[in-house]
């Protein structure tokens, strides 16, 4: 999915990002929106019908930056298992870089939001879920362990996930070899 983006739309993401992170999605309406967007409602209301397409939209929006951020081109012709822990490491890398975005991810895969994009993250073979079909190539390829991938996806994604909540709570950043570490167990857990 490629967002059509404009300056007064990445505005309105970047207010939505902020106030979601401090206030959470039932603390943040359109109105609050748009002021802190330095726009009108009713532009909000041009490019979103609604505050649920917003949301969606903006999660896309967070989807496509990761992506590009955490699958690097020049990193496809390395080998499957270099690739995994690159990936990991990104991924991790990532949201203690963008707090905001990994705020956001949280709270929307616990919303009744995540139910609206739910199969289109997890049927389609798309760009959408680079981290899901990576993992599924894997299995596919006698990498990793012939498990549902929705539970490599788990191994994968949780411990990163828990880390970074500890990193940020702690105020501290990761080392290089506590990520080494960690992301070497996760290996010797799922690989063939």
């Amino acid at each position: 999915m490629n967002i059509q983006l404009t300056e007064k739309k990445e505005q309105i993401f970047r207010s939505t990002l902020d106030l979601i992170h401090h206030f959470g999605f039932h603390g943040s309406p359109m109105s609050k929106i748009a002021k802190d967007a330095d726009v009108a409602v009713g532009s909000i209301y041009h490019y979103f019908p609604s505050k649920d397409d917003l949301i969606i939209e903006l999660y896309w929006y967070c989807k496509e930056i990761i992506n590009n951020y955490v699958f690097k081109a020049e990193e496809n012709n390395l080998a499957y298992d270099q690739r995994f822990r690159i990936i990991w490491k990104n991924i991790v890398r990532f949201y203690q870089d963008h707090v905001y975005i990994f705020s956001f991810m949280e709270q929307f895969y616990g919303s009744p939001f995540y139910e609206e994009v739910r199969s289109s993250v997890f049927k389609e073979k798309s760009e959408r879920n680079k981290i899901f079909h990576f993992l599924e190539t894997g299995i596919e390829q006698k990498q990793l362990k012939d498990l549902h991938v929705r539970l490599i996806l788990a191994a994968y994604l949780g411990p990163a996930i828990s880390l970074v909540r500890s990193a940020l709570y702690e105020k501290i950043r990761l080392e290089e070899d506590q990520l080494d570490t960690l992301v070497e167990i996760i290996w010797n857990g799922v690989k063939k």
